[in-house]
């Protein structure tokens, strides 16, 4: 269950590419193609080898115009998306 104090980390599955501004992803295992818009792109950059989820989410609203509550919402949606499809590891 993801919270604040949440490690989170890239999988080392996908094979990965960033063109225009945008992350082009490929889950080896799954054989599955994934895009990322510059906000997923940015939070997946921002990831990294690790980070906690409040240290995610304090970054952002440094360079996002919205209320911490939205933000955390929308990164927690992203963060456990991607996990389910196994490209982010959340470490309670």
């Amino acid at each position: 269950m993801l919270n604040a104090l949440s490690r989170l980390s890239r999988s080392t599955d996908p094979l990965t590419q960033e063109i225009g501004g945008e992350m082009v992803m490929m889950n080896v295992q799954s054989g599955n193609f994934f895009n990322l818009d510059a906000v997923g792109t940015d939070i997946w950059n921002r990831i990294g080898d690790g980070i906690s989820f409040a240290e995610l989410c304090a970054a952002l609203e440094q360079d996002y115009d919205a209320d911490a509550a939205t933000i955390a919402g929308d990164a927690a949606t992203f963060v456990n998306k991607m996990a389910g499809m196994g490209l982010v590891i959340i470490d309670p």
